[in-house]
């Protein structure tokens, strides 16, 4: 099973401690209706950490054993998909129901993060969620169909999630 031994990697436990900390940033700012801070911050790589490097190298890179262990911790996997549903639902989107939020708050859309959809879709697929992670599929089709580009550094990440 491979581990993340890179010397920069942050560790299990400093991504479950920011983790606590980011889900409680959203927590706040969904009872405060305050939308457009889910879509203004930066949290992708602690929230929903894939198996590739980011511009923080390998410090948030999660690979399969290391994944295992974040499986074993109950209260992790519940914040995880928490976060999951508050980016869903800062854009406008119900994951549980697969669709659209009726009556959203006018910062409750699409901001033109294909990235950060890509991350926590693949995130979900890691972690073996694949029930959201066909919601958040079905929500990228919809995106895609009405002409949204989901290019990102060259890349057409619209293939993803074919």
């Amino acid at each position: 099973m491979l581990f993340n031994t890179k010397p920069e990697f942050v560790g299990i436990e400093a991504i479950k401690t920011r983790q606590a900390v980011q889900l409680a940033q959203f927590e706040r700012w969904a009872t405060a209706g305050q939308w457009q801070s889910i879509h203004d911050h930066h949290y992708d790589w602690w929230m929903f950490p894939i198996d590739a490097p980011s511009s923080y190298g390998f410090a948030w890179t999660v690979y399969e054993g290391d994944i295992a262990e974040l499986k074993k911790d109950a209260a992790y996997l519940d914040r995880y998909l928490r976060g999951v549903t508050f980016l869903m639902r800062a854009w406008g989107w119900d994951v549980d129901k697969a669709e659209f939020i009726p009556n959203p708050q006018p910062d409750q859309k699409w901001q033109d993060w294909p990235i950060r959809l890509y991350k926590a879709a693949k995130s979900l697929t890691l972690f073996g969620y694949d029930a959201q992670f066909e919601s958040l599929r079905s929500y990228a089709q919809h995106l895609i169909l009405s002409g949204e580009d989901f290019m990102y550094n060259r890349r057409d990440l619209a293939t993803f999630f074919e």
